[in-house]
């Protein structure tokens, strides 16, 4: 039997007054008509294209450069078609060699990948639309805006992934004092930081509880995390509570329809706190949930033999997502559940599964990540070996990091070397060229030091 059951309570709501009861089977009841819902939508997209950098654009970066001085600090400002960026450049971190933002357009976009030529075809763009615009425009709109940004960068342009972040705002929530405890996760619970710092976004992998059980955060940056956190704070911290209450301010009161559920406070001196509970999605993720349709649509014969191949669903910007928002919200709330006992899943949960509606489910997607699985102990030592052969003979020769780095990815088992890392590979390759990359360089110099290649 598993250990949790995953049973929803009983479920009685007087739309008239609001009045939202669950109840157990022995009768237990939670109260909850005070959690109202305000909003629910996206907040962050940011959408990745591989495309070949204009030559003019280019020029136009370089120019700015022999102008100003390599320092973009001392002028960040250049004019790309026809609007005006800040300019600077960035680390290796980011994977991109320039950034160009200009929030009153509503974006900002990282240009040039440090990981492949200048002149050839690849992942050089990625651009990160702000919540201002997304809600201007919508999703189609918005993906027909990025599309244009994207061609006064690049030729060629073809959108090659998507994230997101998904969220609800709500009032009245009472975050249980153990809701860590029963919070079913898979992320390890292994950090507890007691201030706002920047590991808010950076965390990799972990559980974070900041100040009190102000803000949670669950889950990896490179995959889906969950973050619950007072979004009345966080928006005063930002100064956007005004483009918060607007949206907030849309949604009519249960008790009279004429005025806002939300209350800013100039009337009773004391404004509504709003939570935020949001799923971020990286683009990885959403590419698992095109595989694992793919394959969980094959129909096979009883003889193992292939007879119908797998459905081709591709979610790869903006406006793919619109049908499949509904799927992405359901299964992020059952990776990241909250339990009331072995039984039942708690009620809060239970009202945000049922109560939120983004667009129209699609009727036939099959909501399931696939995920190459690992060749196991085995293929890593074998990895291992080859690796570590190559690069002896290669300290020998005198080769250089980038050419035995380059030499290791071409040749065809980019996969295995990702699986030896710990990571995982859908297409692009940056984050394990950068990882052997480093390896390489490590253990080159090693090997010269320790007189191997004498």
């Amino acid at each position: 039997m598993a250990r949790f059951e995953n049973k929803k309570m009983s479920r009685s709501y007087d739309k008239e007054t609001g009045r939202d009861i669950f109840t157990t089977e022995r009768g237990n009841e939670f109260d909850l008509s005070q959690l109202r819902f305000l909003a629910a939508g996206i907040d962050t997209l940011r959408q990745l294209y591989n495309c070949t950098i204009k030559n003019d654009a280019l020029e136009q970066i370089a120019r700015h450069y022999n102008k100003d001085g390599a320092d973009t600090n001392s002028a960040p400002f250049i004019t790309l078609g026809g609007i005006e960026w800040k300019f600077t450049a960035s680390g290796k971190k980011s994977g991109y060699q320039y950034i160009l933002k200009n929030l009153d357009e509503g974006f900002v976009v990282l240009l040039k990948s440090f990981y492949k030529e200048i002149d050839e075809h690849g992942p050089h763009l990625k651009i990160e639309a702000t919540p201002q615009i997304i809600d201007e425009l919508g999703l189609c709109g918005v993906s027909k805006r990025l599309r244009e940004i994207a061609q006064i960068f690049g030729e060629t342009v073809e959108a090659s992934g998507v994230a997101v972040h998904l969220h609800v705002d709500m009032k009245g929530l009472e975050i249980p004092e153990d809701f860590e405890q029963r919070l079913a996760t898979r992320s390890k619970k292994n950090f507890k930081v007691n201030s706002i710092s920047n590991a808010h976004f950076e965390a990799a992998e972990a559980a974070f509880i900041y100040g009190k059980g102000q803000t949670y955060l669950f889950g990896q940056s490179s995959s889906l995390q969950m973050c619950l956190y007072d979004k009345t704070q966080e928006a005063i911290k930002s100064d956007k509570l005004d483009f918060m209450e607007e949206i907030w301010k849309r949604t009519p009161s249960v008790k009279v329809w004429l005025e806002p559920e939300y209350d800013d406070g100039k009337k009773s001196g004391v404004p509504d706190t709003v939570h935020r509970l949001e799923f971020r999605i990286h683009h990885s993720v959403i590419k698992q949930f095109e595989n694992g349709h793919f394959q969980k649509t094959c129909e096979y014969d009883d003889n193992g033999n292939l007879t119908k191949p797998g459905e081709e669903v591709f979610i790869r910007e903006a406006r793919d997502l619109k049908k499949h928002l509904q799927g992405l919200w359901l299964y992020c709330l059952e990776n990241f559940r909250l339990e009331h006992s072995r039984t039942y899943v708690d009620p809060i949960w239970q009202k945000l599964m049922e109560d939120i509606h983004y667009f129209q489910i699609h009727p036939t997607f099959i909501y399931a990540r696939a995920q190459k699985k690992s060749g196991g102990p085995s293929t890593r030592r074998n990895v291992a070996m080859w690796i570590g052969n190559h690069l002896r003979l290669a300290a020998r020769r005198g080769l250089t990091t980038d050419h035995v780095t380059n030499y290791l990815m071409n040749a065809g088992l980019e996969s295995e070397i990702a699986d030896y890392f710990g990571l995982r590979i859908f297409g692009h390759q940056d984050e394990v060229w950068m990882c052997l990359h480093e390896f390489v360089s490590n253990k080159l110099r090693e090997h010269r030091l320790n007189g191997v290649a004498a």
